[in-house]
């Protein structure tokens, strides 16, 4: 008695499929199923390399077709009038079944061929296959095709219109939002006088936020500006005078001959705090003469320290680099004779209130006068907000805005404003040291953010 192998096997093609059959099974291996491997919907780029699978068996006893099917683990599909392994089952000389069970064209029997024609079951299958008529597909489109195709017409349609009717509510619901949102932004843009409009275009060119401008502009018109068209000049002059009152600024460091001043630079990575302390020594150093030394806690960005060392051998500074609280009261202590010190801190991600609780303990030990919060306003302004109520653990007194040659619009500043509690002590333009930074000041704020003047108008510490 034979003993039964069955076995699966998948390939890129059919031809493929059915080598690997000759060459494990042997040319008496008898085609139990074939199907096509379906393809992945969403990642199509990555198609699968194996497309067909072939069942196939050699010992079996082939009389029961639905049994051999459960055991090999299918369960044969309907293909038209036939099943798809009746189609590319081996010829009915291998399969004792009786006619009923399939219904084979008679021109496809292996009775009617040439007695002396010798066909094994996989030359057979070709036979087959390229005797097949021209209008039954070699294999089914779609798993939605096969189970659709043994349905009922009127479980068919039943079906259809139940997803039409879904798809219908589904679009008929989206109409409705985007209705809603037309309507309420129409709305918002009515409210906008007409003599104001302008100026409230010139706030949204400027990357002023959308609310903000709206705001700005409602103010504006209880103050009776705009009445007229001889008015714009006074309404822009109104609106400049509304803008610099909500930004807040605040003195720039100062310094006392005898009295030590320690100021540290604190924010998250990449804002730019070394480059701006050394804009800041250079300045101090150079045009005002000041006393001075530097001290880097940054010892975990690569070559930070030898960047800022760099820059204080140029300037002619003494520097310190500090890696404990034992180790910044030492520091302090042989800079003791200067009339300032800058402290540059390692960047600190805002949600990891740890390392903010260590940056504030480290501060504590310095005895830090001021502390400078840096923020890029490349950033957006609702994240710079988060960002500065993280770092006001760190005990942060005034805000440098860093990057403003990157942000996309100076109508930022005034949504920095509003957000951050901080005033501003310093704006940055570029990378040049010294020369790209400026003390900040409402009046100069106020005219970037409306584009009266120009960002690069001025390039020396004030």
């Amino acid at each position: 008695m034979n003993q039964t192998d069955v076995r699966t096997f998948k390939a890129t093609t059919m031809q493929e499929a059915l080598d690997i059959v000759r060459r494990e099974l042997g040319p008496d291996a008898v085609i139990l199923h074939t199907r096509e491997i379906p393809q992945p919907r969403f990642l199509k780029w990555r198609a699968a390399k194996e497309r067909v699978e072939v069942t196939a068996g050699t010992g079996v006893n082939v009389r029961t077709p639905k049994a051999l099917l459960q055991t090999a683990g299918r369960i044969p599909a309907t293909y038209g009038n036939r099943t798809k392994d009746e189609y590319l089952a081996p010829p009915p000389s291998l399969l004792t079944t009786p006619a009923k069970a399939h219904a084979v064209p008679p021109q496809t029997r292996h009775a009617e061929r040439p007695p002396a024609q010798a066909h094994s079951p996989i030359t057979d299958i070709y036979a087959r296959r390229a005797s097949a008529p021209a209008s039954t597909p070699s294999a089914p489109t779609s798993v939605a095709g096969q189970i659709s195709s043994t349905l009922p017409v009127s479980l068919q349609e039943r079906g259809l219109n139940e997803q039409q009717s879904a798809i219908s509510r589904q679009l008929s619901s989206i109409q409705q939002m985007v209705s809603q949102l037309s309507r309420g932004s129409l709305q918002k843009v009515e409210d906008i006088p007409a003599e104001l409009f302008q100026l409230y275009t010139e706030l949204i060119d400027v990357e002023v936020e959308e609310d903000l401008a709206r705001d700005l502009i409602h103010q504006l018109k209880q103050t009776g500006a705009g009445e007229s068209s001889a008015d714009a000049r006074a309404s822009k002059t109104r609106l400049r005078e509304m803008v610099e009152s909500e930004v807040r600024c605040t003195a720039p460091i100062g310094t006392t001959n005898g009295r030590r001043r320690v100021v540290a630079l604190v924010g998250p990575t990449g804002v730019g705090k070394t480059t701006t302390i050394a804009k800041l020594a250079a300045n101090f150093r150079l045009r005002d003469g000041v006393r001075m030394g530097l001290v880097t806690v940054d010892t975990y960005r690569i070559a930070a320290v030898e960047q800022l060392r760099t820059y204080a051998e140029i300037i002619d500074l003494p520097m310190k680099v500090v890696t404990s609280p034992r180790e910044m009261r030492r520091a302090l202590e042989e800079l003791s004779g200067l009339d300032l010190v800058l402290i540059d801190t390692a960047g600190r991600s805002p949600r990891d209130e740890l390392k903010i609780q260590e940056l504030k303990s480290l501060l504590g030990e310095a005895q830090v006068d001021e502390v400078h919060l840096v923020l890029s306003l490349a950033a957006s302004p609702k994240s710079l907000q988060a960002t500065a109520e993280k770092f006001a653990a760190a005990g942060t007194t005034a805000m440098i805005l860093t990057k403003l040659d990157e942000a996309v619009g100076m109508g930022s500043l005034l949504s920095v404003a509003r957000r951050v509690s901080l005033p501003m002590s310093y704006l940055t333009t570029g990378q040049d040291v010294p020369d790209d930074i400026e003390h900040a000041s409402a009046r100069r704020v106020a005219r970037l953010i409306l584009g009266e003047e120009s960002l690069f108008g001025r390039r020396k510490s004030q």
